[in-house]
């Protein structure tokens, strides 16, 4: 796993990556769309896209320290390229990952 962002709150954790660690979408990866309380709104792009968001319990999420660059410019863009762009983010996150877990020689996903 890449690392958690603890030093981060609520607004600040906007445009981060984060991995589901409970759940049924265990090991889904997501981009942070918004935060209020204990509660995190997050789009990958594809089902749940920037305008219908998932809502997520944050003890439920690995935060990671890699941030989508200028991710409130994204979203104010147009509606369908920027899910697309939040997908192709993702995307390029997940095999940066793999691709870092198989040069150590770990099994498995090795966690987003």
């Amino acid at each position: 796993m890449i690392g958690y962002v603890m030093f981060r709150q609520g607004a600040d954790l906007v445009g981060y990556f984060a991995e589901s660690c409970a759940g049924h979408d265990v090991g889904e990866c997501y981009v942070i769309v918004s935060a209020a309380g204990n509660y995190l709104q997050l789009a990958n792009g594809k089902n749940r896209t920037i305008q219908k968001p998932k809502k997520k319990n944050r003890a439920h999420l690995f935060v990671t320290k890699q941030a989508v660059p200028d991710f409130e410019l994204l979203v104010k863009g147009e509606k369908v390229s920027s899910n697309l762009k939040v997908a192709g983010f993702i995307k390029n996150y997940s095999a940066r990952v793999r691709d870092s877990s198989a040069a150590l020689g770990m099994t498995g996903s090795g966690g987003l």
